[in-house]
């Protein structure tokens, strides 16, 4: 088993450094990009049961989900990107395969505009339900069918649902350098048993909680009031010891027109803030490999 607990951490210690152009607060905007990969009785046997409100209630296709999920592809990456150009702010994708082969008018511009495309699986397969063979197999699959797509191999992995074997994986793999499926830390660390680098990813701070049935923000003023919340304090923070935000989105989810402003609002607030570096996660586990290895 690769994977063990570290709760320790840094502890009351961690590594003085600072960010790129002497900035002490590195930001990484990420964009799950999933439209397509989530579950469906026709792909992988189950009802899909995140969206905008509740699943159908017997093995079938679910017509309705499936529409809220199009949303993101039709409509919310675009406005994803035309806001990312007018604010000159480069984003790290989430991308499932499944989702860049049904648009590669999108995977295209996503890359074209400088964008980071991580390997985020084929699709919404869960690696903790597989054997060691069979995740290797399917982390293969996507990395083969980005590469197709983009034209270079992901960096970076992201499971949401990984297996105690998928940091040993990866690292057997020579493509990638690092993994987020960590949500432990305010600074990328490296896990023990296997090296492989770990930028931590954020739970809290993500639209996610949108979506039923978690319910947790009902307006696109209660998540900006949270995401400025998180900004504020580790920025405060950040004055001692550099730090690390991950503001997370969903194309499906932010792009909605009600909670689009949120977002929008957010880089308008991060971006009159000086030391602050909005970076994409491979600029970030590059420096930090290159600072600390």
């Amino acid at each position: 088993m690769a994977h063990r607990r570290d709760v320790q951490g840094y502890g009351p210690s961690p590594p003085k450094f600072l960010w790129p152009g002497g900035k002490r607060l590195a930001l990484s905007i990420v964009f799950n990009y999933e439209e397509g990969s989530e579950h469906s009785v026709t792909t992988d046997g189950m009802v899909e049961g995140i969206g905008e409100f509740g699943p159908v209630d017997i093995d079938i296709r679910d017509v309705g989900m499936e529409s809220v999920y199009d949303y993101g592809q039709r409509v919310g990456i675009w406005r994803i990107l035309n806001l990312l150009r007018r604010y000159k702010v480069k984003a790290t994708f989430f991308a499932t395969a499944r989702a860049l082969e049904l648009n590669k008018s999108a995977a295209k511009a996503i890359v074209m505009d400088g964008h980071e495309i991580c390997d985020h699986g084929y699709s919404w397969t869960e690696l903790f339900r597989m054997s060691e063979k069979e995740e290797r197999e399917e982390i293969a699959m996507s990395i083969r069918a980005i590469e197709r797509i983009v034209g270079r191999n992901p960096v970076g992995f992201y499971a949401r649902e990984p297996s105690p074997n998928t940091l040993k994986i990866l690292k057997g793999f020579k493509n990638f350098i690092y993994d987020s499926d960590s949500y432990a830390d305010d600074i990328p660390y490296f896990e023990r048993e296997t090296g492989m680098l770990i930028v931590p990813y954020a739970p809290d701070s993500n639209d996610f909680h949108f979506h039923n049935p978690i319910n947790r923000f009902s307006n696109s003023a209660d998540f900006l009031t949270y995401l400025k919340d998180s900004f504020d304090t580790l920025y405060k923070e950040s004055a001692l010891d550099s730090k690390m935000m991950s503001a997370a989105f969903h194309v499906r989810i932010i792009g909605r027109p009600g909670r689009f402003p949120a977002l929008e609002r957010f880089l308008k607030y991060v971006k009159s803030k000086p030391n602050v570096w909005i970076a994409t996660r491979e600029e970030i586990a590059r420096f930090w490999l290159e600072k600390f290895t």
